[in-house]
């Protein structure tokens, strides 16, 4: 998502303290969304400006550094990668950056096994109803 010209922010934001019309028919004259003069104003009222706030995620132009950061440890859990990517940038990143970021670079994960050793437990009578089941029992 493109973030607006601040000339244009400006101009939503004074047209509406001029009283020139509600947030539809601001939306409508500037060619954005209701929720756009919504946010505009919001940010006028609790910052004082309208000023976007910092990036976040990771660009374009970081990818590579994921990619490589994923190639030194290739067995890390998402959460460990967030950890290692806060580490190297000084920046906070959720665990959604991270894998929005890794599907835009062609980076798939394995699911691990839960590594149980032993047969896995039966489940509680009724819990849990197949297909099968469902047939006999409708009818």
């Amino acid at each position: 998502m493109n973030s607006l010209p601040m000339k244009l922010r400006r101009r939503i934001v004074e047209a509406y303290e001029r009283k020139e019309g509600t947030y539809f028919e601001l939306a409508q004259r500037f060619g954005v969304g209701e929720a756009t003069v919504y946010r505009l104003l919001k940010l006028q009222r609790e910052q004082g400006n309208v000023r976007p706030g910092a990036p976040t995620g990771i660009s374009e132009e970081e990818l590579p550094e994921l990619v490589q950061l994923v190639s030194e440890l290739p067995n890390a859990t998402l959460e460990q990668l967030k950890e290692a990517w806060v580490s190297r940038t000084q920046r906070e990143l959720s665990l959604s950056s991270i894998v929005r970021a890794l599907r835009r670079a062609g980076i798939t994960r394995q699911r691990t096994t839960s590594g149980r050793t032993g047969p896995a437990r039966p489940a509680r009578p009724g819990a849990r109803v197949d297909a099968e089941q469902r047939k006999t029992r409708t009818g």
